[in-house]
């Protein structure tokens, strides 16, 4: 029997797994935005090693969602909207596509506001005045993330030559910082003990304040992301997957998310390391714990990488929120149709206009970042509604109940989450 028989038909062999962690580590380099890096670099700094977890509960929960999401794309006919609409009506098809929308919106507005501070702190040698950017320097931003999206837009409708090019090229940073992240790991020697001791479900010693309980929301957010699962059922369609594929294709899953918690992993205990018990007001405070690996080039070398991972997830948000809500309204669900498009463009258009406005009222842009990926979690129980509404539908099969119960978790862990951050929200509001 030939190797290629034999991992056909385990799907889950060695050889597969290996196979599967090089594309995991690219796709870890694209999907690894500001929000997910500084999140965890927040939570390390404020709880130490006490929350690592909670990321692995959400990396879990990540990874069943996944291969649930696998399961509906290969199981239905139609998209998931038009399942939807056919079922319960285009108006509920509709509120669930603008709530897709408007949480990759969220995420839109994080990683254009990574990018304009990272503007802002290149041209800070400028600064006339100490307390903050300048007119220059904002301008600066201004006209740098104007030119970013448009440059998407161009390569959406024309050339995506050059774009792939610099998408490269950013992947390439990336995964330099990242390795700077594992090196530094070594340099810093964590506790053990303190790494072991947090694999231990627990309440956060660092109390559950508000601001707190966003902080840990906002990581949360950003590793079990139902609305990055939920776009799997349309990769899944555009790869043509049959039942034979799902076995192969959920290793490849299973990888990536292997590889991005364990990135996320690697940043929180740096983070509780060095820098447990500082408050990261900025980038450039997060960027300290990279020091004991390469001193104080490491503002440089983290903002570089955080650019390039905000480039890198920018058109991709886009077009997972504009071929959701197109398929929504009734529309084109392929991004190679014209409402795919506009509605894409209509996404960077509001991630950029918000970020730019964020920046002009000169707030802190480190808690900006970690608050909007925290909002996320209050639309995402309508996206978990879905996925169950859909897993329902399923004809009765062993899959069926294994989706239904993943779905069940879903959405009722969604709805923990989404009530505890309304209720934060609630409290900050009344402080």
């Amino acid at each position: 029997m030939s190797e290629a028989t034999i991992e056909k038909q385990s799907g889950f062999s060695f050889l597969r797994i290996v196979k599967a962690i090089g594309p995991a580590i690219i796709v870890a380099s694209v999907v690894l935005g500001p929000g997910s890096i500084l999140s965890n670099s927040k939570v390390g700094s404020a709880y130490g090693y006490d929350m690592i977890w909670v990321l692995g509960i959400a990396s879990v929960f990540m990874a069943l969602t996944v291969f649930l999401a696998a399961v509906l794309g290969i199981s239905f006919q139609h998209t998931p909207f038009t399942e939807i609409a056919n079922r319960l009506g285009r108006p509920v098809s509709i509120v669930i596509g603008l709530v897709f929308f408007l949480i990759t919106s969220c995420f839109q507005f994080t990683n254009n506001l990574a990018i304009i501070d990272v503007v802002n702190i290149a041209t800070e040698s400028m600064a006339v005045e100490a307390s903050g950017p300048t007119f220059l320097s904002r301008f600066g931003s201004l006209i740098a993330i104007v030119l970013v999206n448009l440059g998407l837009i161009w390569a959406l409708y024309g050339s995506s030559t050059p774009y792939r090019f610099i998408e490269k090229m950013m992947m390439l940073m990336v995964g330099i910082m990242l390795l700077g992240f594992v090196v530094n790991l070594v340099v810093v020697q964590p506790s053990i003990t303190g790494i072991l001791g947090g694999m231990v479900p627990k309440l956060p010693a660092g109390g559950t304040s508000p601001e707190n309980i966003v902080m840990l929301l906002g990581m949360f957010g950003t590793t079990f992301s139902i609305a990055g699962a939920f776009y799997q059922i349309y990769a899944v369609r555009e790869k043509n997957w049959q039942h034979d594929d799902l076995a192969n294709g959920i290793v490849d899953s299973i990888a990536g998310i292997a590889v991005l918690g364990g990135i996320s992993f690697i940043i929180m205990v740096t983070s509780a390391a060095v820098l447990q018990g500082v408050q990261l007001n900025n980038i450039t405070d997060v960027a300290k714990q990279l020091e004991p690996l390469i001193g104080p080039q490491a503002k440089v070398m983290f903002c570089i990488g955080l650019s390039a991972g905000a480039f890198s997830s920018l058109l991709v948000n886009a077009l997972i929120g504009g071929t959701a809500l197109s398929d929504s309204l009734g529309m084109s669900a392929s991004v190679k149709d014209a409402p795919v498009k506009a509605l894409t463009v209509a996404g960077l258009m509001i991630g950029m206009l918000v970020a730019i406005a964020i920046n002009w009222l000169e707030m802190s842009n480190v808690q900006l970042i970690v608050t909007a990926q925290a909002l996320t979690v209050i639309g995402v129980p309508l996206l978990a509604f879905a996925m169950l509404f859909l897993s329902i539908q399923l004809q009765p099969s062993r899959l069926k109940v294994a989706a239904c119960c993943i779905a069940t978790a879903s959405l009722i862990l969604a709805i923990l989450l989404s009530g505890r951050m309304l209720m934060s929200l609630i409290q900050r509001m009344m402080a």
